[in-house]
């Protein structure tokens, strides 16, 4: 025997369906405010890192959104532009850098982050960057180079991370130097340094600049 639902009740059916998935939910967030030198211009630039996750998936979840606060400044970061990585076993999912529409400093506000799936269903976080931090011409900046493969660090400090980059900036190879490090670039195009301050939640990101070739 053929059973035929009236339209009405196929109607509900889909419904509940559609409405039967769950929000994702972010787990954990870390961000800091990094101090940026691009060889051009100096400004901050906000670093977000998260773990989420979905029961639904993780190919339900669509996207994020960072808001900063009442100032018109808002981030959408569709889920392939997430950069993924480990830290200590655990997935964690990075943002591409945030910074000012003009000038040195972010906001000072409360950031609004927002995690949402395909259907809409969303789970939000909020945090607020320290208001005291030292402006442009309050900071000590690291004056580096890298002259013959070997790594110039000056101004007090000691050590960062070094990232070396192909001709689409993707990652070929990160280690940590100091001053005096040989490095060999192979086929690197670019590099970048980052260094860490203890005393705050922020640090240093240097470059990208281009990657010379020595000569000799």
């Amino acid at each position: 025997m053929k059973i035929v639902f009236p339209a009405a009740v196929a109607v509900v059916f889909l419904l509940l369906f559609s409405c039967s998935g769950t929000a994702p939910v972010i787990e954990d967030i870390k961000w800091r405010v990094l101090y940026r030198d691009d060889g051009f211009h100096r400004y901050e630039e906000l670093s977000v890192f998260l773990r989420v996750s979905d029961s639904d998936g993780p190919g339900d979840i669509a996207q994020i959104t960072v808001t900063a606060g009442d100032s018109g400044l808002v981030w959408y970061f569709s889920r392939d532009e997430w950069i993924p990585g480990t830290v200590g076993g655990t997935e964690w999912q990075g943002l591409p850098g945030m910074i000012p529409l003009e000038g040195f400093r972010m906001p000072d506000t409360l950031y609004t982050l927002k995690l949402e799936d395909l259907a809409g269903r969303s789970d939000e976080r909020t945090f607020r960057p320290t208001p005291g931090r030292p402006l442009a011409d309050q900071i000590v900046w690291p004056e580096v180079r890298l002259e013959d493969d070997v790594l110039y660090l000056e101004e007090s400090f000691t050590q960062g991370m070094m990232i070396l980059r192909d001709e689409n900036l993707n990652k070929i190879e990160v280690r940590q130097v100091h001053d005096g490090s040989k490095v060999n670039g192979g086929e690197a195009f670019w590099w970048e340094l980052w260094i860490s301050l203890e005393d705050t939640s922020g640090g240093f990101r240097l470059g990208p600049y281009p990657y010379l070739v020595s000569e000799s």
